[in-house]
């Protein structure tokens, strides 16, 4: 068959075919795009590109985490259910017994409540100008209460004014009305009203006898007692000692009760207030006492001092 276009062109079709360049074929390259919006950049093209050909991969790392913890919290309340039927429902038994019986407290109270104050009795002593001392040996038997108090001496009838006091732990120590002018008493008792217990606590104090006695270290010394000479002599009883402030602390106020002991017996009383009575400070002490048939062997210091307030003390020495 005749070819025309072969004729007039001379040419086969290989050639033209051969003459004709291919179509090249150009690879897509992410970083060569460029934003002409302004709307959507190059960085965020990047992104969600990376996002689409990982999102298969999240998929199923998703799928693993939900797996994970679905299998772990399964686990956790199998195990919470297991360990209730094997001891909690012995444990709500147990509860429910305890909780419809109580316990009787009673005896407990007894053993946390506070001790009465004992009252040792009431003595009589010969005072001046036909006057008496009233004198009454109170104790504190609490280690870890103060105890403060109102007292008066009465015979039933009439009774003496009003007075305050107070016994730290453990304390024993004379409570006193002095120069009570009337006949001889009879039948006198100690009343005490407005009780009140106060507690030391343990955090502050682990040791609360030792932190007292530490404090109320006093002593005395030189005791001597002279009896009245007649008309010559002094018209009454001289008694003399030397009074030691043994502890680390000054008092502002060193009250004392003074005890006129013979033979080991207390046979008076006397006030003494040492005013600004330092630290390791010694003072001699000259006292004078009216009682008819007096006589004295030795002294005992009662000390008055609150310990637990910070105004009794002497601010230290620089």
């Amino acid at each position: 068959m005749l070819n025309i276009y072969n004729q007039k062109n001379n040419n086969h079709d290989h050639d033209i075919a051969s003459e004709v360049p291919a179509e090249k074929k150009i690879k897509a390259d992410a970083s060569r795009y460029e934003d002409v919006t302004g709307e959507f950049t190059s960085a965020q093209f990047e992104r969600s590109l990376w996002f689409s050909k990982h999102k298969v991969l999240f998929y199923k790392l998703t799928i693993a985490v939900l797996v994970v913890m679905s299998i772990l919290l399964w686990g956790f309340s199998l195990f919470g259910w297991g360990d209730y039927l094997l001891n909690g429902i012995v444990a709500d038994i147990k509860l429910r017994n305890d909780l419809v019986s109580f316990p009787d407290y009673t005896g407990i109270q007894a053993h946390y409540a506070t001790k009465p104050i004992e009252v040792a009795g009431v003595n009589i002593f010969s005072g001046s100008s036909k006057s008496y001392d009233l004198v009454a040996d109170v104790a504190n038997p609490n280690r870890n209460f103060i105890v403060y108090f109102d007292y008066y001496f009465t015979d039933g009838t009439n009774k003496t004014p009003m007075q305050k006091s107070f016994l730290l732990a453990g304390e024993n120590r004379p409570v006193s009305y002095l120069g009570l002018k009337d006949t001889y008493p009879t039948g006198i008792n100690l009343v005490l009203e407005n009780v009140v217990w106060k507690r030391i606590s343990a955090h502050f104090i682990q040791d609360v006898l030792a932190w007292q006695k530490d404090r109320l270290n006093f002593s005395v010394s030189d005791v001597s007692f002279t009896a009245p000479q007649g008309a010559e002599g002094p018209q009454a009883n001289v008694i003399k000692f030397n009074a030691h402030n043994n502890s680390p602390f000054g008092y502002r106020d060193g009250v004392f009760v003074v005890g006129l002991m013979q033979s080991g017996n207390l046979v008076g009383v006397m006030p003494l207030n040492l005013k600004n009575f330092k630290s390791l400070e010694s003072r001699a002490v000259d006292l004078r006492n009216f009682s008819d048939n007096l006589l004295i062997t030795d002294i005992e210091l009662f000390p008055l001092i609150d310990i637990y307030q910070k105004e009794v003390y002497l601010a230290p020495e620089r």
